[in-house]
């Protein structure tokens, strides 16, 4: 038996010279010009002592060249291939020979085929178990631990720890590695699931992996013309148009939602792979988002969960057109980039949808005098945080993990939550990421300080808060121990003071279970921190609440509180191009969706015109 155990193709790196050179002899420049390029040591590190060796360096270039995007787009292949038999480039050839062939020698990434960083005899073990790239073989080890190799023919325990040293030494291309590799228990899996035509088995677009005869790579809409993307099949393209929107949580959960929803209805329901849909095959899934089966629904759970489940219930007109559209703007991308041919999607109408009286659901906005019982001086928030801590923990039965916590910090944050959204406007995405230094008093107003916040589209805004707001800020930052005075620090403004006992948390926020500042929350942080708590006070009997003002509580979500800071505002006479400001509107329109006078005065109007019709008609 072999003991060779190296199983690492050292791929080999090229410099900008390189490249340079390759390009300007593809170009068919004289090599005795190209070879100016070379610095002396570089001709000796190449062992270049003359054009002839040049161009046999070039020549062994291009072969490699091709060879790695052969591995990385199969639908390049014949391409690449005639174009070095006829010795003819095209600027387009050359231009995507070595562009994309320079971005793939860097660094590994989750898509590259095993064949490319892995030796042929290693390769050729890992494919045979249906191991393509490496986002698979990562995959194949988290969910089968540490014996991962074993159903692996003739691989051997060498080689795999070979190959387990280079994935941890690329972790920060290609991801983290747990040092336990022991399978979890209790309902939660991360093993890959295969789905394939009418398969019963559904999982997000992390835990899946399409059959090859369904999984796009010879799709019948698929452009074999030099696409732009690196992509083999339907699964690529959707992470090659995800990463567009990195760094924007919001947006890209909203579209990996849209695209693993069509991506398993493409596979297990039409059997058919997405990039060979056509006209009908869409009018199909706009008669199923219309009507979904039960086996599509379920409570929301984790994505890890074996009972995750790609929609919660059935979706409004709204939400259906919202899909539509996003796949028909994923489609276009697709067209531009040239992995399609054409968009089916064009010829689809969106689903007609009853238009609202008001776009914005202002009226989730808490009526004043409900805001007013909250937030005052001597209100609900400030006389909860005056409760101690075993009060707290008899009046919500606080028990288990909750109970060791300090609630009264917890309260505290809550406070300055609700209170710098509802009194300044600012969205959570915004507060999530403010720091201290973008807050500082505002010496024109003596009363007020200005909070710089990062909002949509990437532009810049000022709010107001007041010592309201400061106030319970700095109650929170000394349950941080922090020091609020110091303004130039780049501490996030809002952070948690529990960490849940989590491998997630532990790792953000650091492994010993106390208060830090050093982290800040992410929006669903926030989300769920202030509406846990609406959802007890709403429940508790001791508090100076209606019936009507407990159900709006309980169905309050965070951005009420910023309805609420629009509404009044405007009520109060503030002016709207001021509100407009405040709340980071782009069109004044948006903004006068709060103003209630219309409303107010089309009412009085028909009471008057009611009250003419009865004194004429007593008459």
């Amino acid at each position: 038996m072999s003991q060779h155990l190296n199983a690492i193709n050292e791929v080999k790196h090229y410099t900008r010279v390189d490249f340079t050179a390759l390009r300007a002899w593809l170009f068919k420049v004289d090599l005795s010009i190209i070879l100016r390029y070379y610095h002396e040591d570089d001709m000796e590190a190449r062992h270049i002592n003359g054009p002839a060796a040049l161009g046999h360096y070039l020549e062994q270039m291009r072969d490699d060249l091709i060879g790695r995007l052969i591995d990385l787009n199969p639908h390049v292949a014949e391409s690449l291939k005639r174009s070095r038999q006829n010795a003819s480039w095209s600027k387009t050839a050359i231009d995507y020979l070595i562009g994309a062939a320079d971005a793939s020698s860097t660094r590994p990434r989750p898509n590259d085929p095993v064949t490319l960083w892995f030796l042929p005899v290693a390769a050729k073990r890992l494919k045979s178990d249906g191991i393509d790239t490496l986002a698979h073989l990562l995959d194949a080890i988290r969910a089968r631990g540490k014996g991962w190799y074993r159903p692996i023919p003739c691989l051997g325990q060498g080689k795999a720890e070979t190959i387990m040293h280079w994935l941890r030494r690329h972790e920060d291309s290609l991801g983290s590695l747990p040092d336990s590799l022991a399978s979890v228990g209790n309902g939660i899996r991360h093993e890959v699931i295969t789905i394939d035509r009418f398969s019963s088995a559904l999982a997000p677009l992390e835990r899946v992996r399409v059959a090859n005869c369904l999984d796009g790579s010879q799709g019948e809409n698929r452009h074999h013309v030099f696409p732009l993307i690196s992509a083999r099949n339907d699964l690529d393209a959707i992470n090659a148009y995800l990463y567009k929107f990195r760094g924007r949580d919001t947006t890209y959960r909203a579209y990996q939602k849209e695209l693993e929803r069509f991506l398993l209805w493409c596979v297990s329901e039409r059997g058919k792979a997405m990039s060979s849909m056509l006209v009908d095959d869409c009018e199909a899934y706009k008669d199923f988002l219309a009507a979904l089966p039960s086996r599509w629904i379920g409570l929301r759970r984790p994505r890890s969960s074996t009972a995750w489940r790609p929609f919660a219930g059935q979706l409004s007109a709204e939400s259906q057109r919202y899909a539509i559209q996003a796949l028909r703007a994923f489609f276009t991308w697709l067209i531009g980039v040239r992995y399609l041919a054409a968009n089916p999607w064009i010829a689809i109408s969106d689903p007609v949808v009853e238009q609202q009286i008001h776009s914005i659901q202002i009226d989730k906005a808490l009526p004043s005098s409900l805001w007013g019982k909250l937030s005052d001086t001597g209100g609900i928030l400030d006389q909860l945080c005056e409760l101690s801590a075993p009060d707290l923990m008899v009046r919500y039965r606080l028990k288990g993990f909750a109970a060791r916590q300090n609630v009264q910090a917890q309260l505290r944050l809550v406070r300055a939550l609700i209170l710098l959204i509802g009194s300044t406007g600012v969205r959570r995405e915004e507060i999530a990421y403010a720091c201290r230094r973008h807050l500082s008093p505002y010496p024109a107003e003596p009363a007020l300080w200005r909070l710089s916040v990062l909002g949509k589209r990437k532009k810049w805004r000022y709010v107001y808060p007041t010592e309201r707001e400061i106030d319970a800020l700095r109650a929170h930052w000394s349950d941080r121990g922090e020091d609020f005075s110091f303004g130039m620090t780049d501490l996030p403004l809002v952070s948690p003071v529990i960490i849940p006992a989590t491998r997630v948390s532990r790792q953000k926020h650091g492994e010993e279970n106390q208060t830090t500042g050093a982290k800040g929350f992410s929006p669903d942080g926030i989300y769920t921190a202030v509406t846990r708590w609406l959802k007890r006070i709403a429940d508790d009997d001791c508090l100076d609440l209606s019936p009507e003002e407990r159900g709006i509580l309980r169905k309050s979500g965070i951005h009420a509180f910023r309805h609420t800071f629009g509404t009044q505002a405007v009520a109060d006479g503030l002016p709207l191009d001021v509100t407009q400001k405040l709340l980071g509107h782009a069109s004044l329109n948006t903004t006068t969706i709060y103003v209630q006078s219309e409303d107010t005065r089309a009412a009085a109007e028909v009471g008057r015109w009611m009250a003419k019709r009865r004194t004429g008609a007593t008459s």
